[in-house]
């Protein structure tokens, strides 16, 4: 007779429910707030919207910079990090196209302390001349040597071939650009940008005893109110579409590629339809490229497709690592995918795993502190409402197969996309050209950002 027990039964799941933040007003910025109960470990951020887009083109990456800068602390030479670990404290920071973040983790008990740390590092920080060239210095190293993966130089290629103006040059600025920002420009950019703007601050964790006020008041201090921001879309890199760029990687034995074109802004769109389509075609393990590229031909480890949706524009993207034989192959059984989802539709197990994926696993999706934070930095960033997360659960739930066929039909443009393919283009350039997918042209990958 076994001695193991028997298998509990499973209940129905309980539909998760995002807890009402708590807002409030304090001085010229905003505190929102979100009490956990029992979670000892709180997050705090700061948001700011000093993202990438907001700076000027001849200073193109330097809100990375800043950002980097920062944790040297008010005395310079890395004196943050230290000064953080005596409360048991860790620093985030993050700088996208939309927003600067900043903050830090730190035991709920600890957080005025910690807060405070926050508080000068954001405002008063030293900004030595030395340790922004210093952190320049190795963004630019670190930018060289990623772009030594040929995924990660094929994906920096993309916005070049979609765009013009700052979505052309990635988020950082590339090399070139980050070699001529001065310690100067640094410190303008933090004095207008972030010194002197309030920004909203995001406080989740076990609030018992802790006052979200004085912690606004220790941030905020006599900073002015948050500016509003006004992008214009981008306007459309020049050549014809759809075309392939190959960035010439002599002798690589494997290709990276990514097919991209252009999508709407974040406000445009709605999401439950768009990723869940974007998942049954590359966003799951189970999606019909995977099955495909991997499973079926054993192409890839792995590929993914996403839509990464900013406030003015957004980018529709599929990528992948081949074997360098397999690249133009790779490409058609791509676009084939793509038209048989346009064609066909979606299945009805392909839309009970959108619905599950994006349902079932929320209680875990926002199990901890930080992760609840950055679902409320979203929500300020792009402007949505504090019920955000329950209408994204409801839209999932009611999603219809109907639904993601209209979305494939309306959100996916293989005629106006771009391909960019980092690989030896003295054996890839002939198959490309064979597939009759559009021109194909070789460049250099040093002359990409120059």
């Amino acid at each position: 007779m076994s001695s193991l027990q028997p298998r509990p039964a499973l209940g129905e799941p309980v539909r998760y429910t995002f807890p009402k933040p708590t807002r409030i007003k304090v001085g010229s910025g905003t505190v929102v707030a979100v009490d956990l109960p029992g979670q000892p470990y709180a997050a705090v951020r700061l948001i700011h919207p000093a993202g990438a887009i907001n700076e000027a083109h001849e200073h193109m990456g330097v809100a990375i910079l800043v950002g980097e800068s920062l944790e040297d602390g008010v005395d310079g030479n890395s004196s943050l990090a230290p000064a953080l670990e005596r409360y048991g404290a860790e620093w985030v920071g993050r700088v996208g196209w939309d927003s600067f973040i900043t903050g830090v983790d730190a035991p709920a008990r600890r957080l005025k302390d910690a807060v405070s740390l926050l508080a000068e590092a954001v405002r008063t920080p030293a900004l030595r001349s030395d340790d922004i060239v210093r952190r320049r210095d190795q963004l630019v190293e670190r930018f060289r040597l990623e772009n030594s993966v040929a995924s990660t130089l094929a994906s920096r290629a993309v916005g070049s071939q979609l765009f013009t103006g700052r979505y052309a040059v990635p988020p950082s600025g590339g090399d070139v650009y980050q070699q001529r920002l001065t310690p100067e420009i640094a410190r303008s950019f933090h004095a207008d940008n972030i010194a002197s703007v309030a920004g909203t601050l995001v406080i989740v964790g076990d609030l018992t005893g802790v006052n979200l006020e004085e912690l606004g008041a220790a941030v905020f201090g006599d900073a002015a109110p948050t500016p509003q921001r006004h992008t214009a879309a981008p306007g459309a890199a020049p050549g014809e579409r759809p075309r392939i760029v190959i960035l010439d990687r002599p002798g690589s034995v494997q290709s990276a590629f990514v097919l991209a074109h252009r999508a709407p802004a974040r406000s445009e769109v709605d999401l439950p339809r768009v990723e869940g389509m974007s998942d049954v075609l590359g966003g799951m393990f189970t999606s019909r490229l995977n099955l495909e590229l991997r499973e079926k031909h054993g192409y890839t480890y792995g590929v993914g497709s996403r839509f990464d949706l900013r406030r003015d524009s957004g980018v529709f993207v599929i990528s992948t690592q081949v074997n360098a034989p397999t690249t133009a192959h790779s490409i058609t059984v791509t676009l084939e995918q793509i038209a048989e989802l346009q064609r066909k539709g979606v299945t009805e197990s392909e839309l009970q795993a959108v619905r599950e994926s994006h349902t079932l696993g929320l209680p875990v999706a926002y199990a901890s502190a930080g992760r609840m934070a950055w679902a409320l930095i979203e929500m300020v960033v792009y402007d949505l409402p504090e019920d955000h997360v329950d209408r994204m659960r409801a839209g999932y739930e009611q999603l219809t197969a109907e639904d993601l066929n209209r979305s494939a039909r309306e959100h996916l443009h293989p005629d106006d996309a771009v391909v960019v393919v980092a690989g030896d283009a003295a054996s890839l350039r002939g198959p490309l050209e064979e597939i009759g997918f559009g021109p194909v042209s070789v460049q250099d990958p040093d002359t990409l950002w120059g």
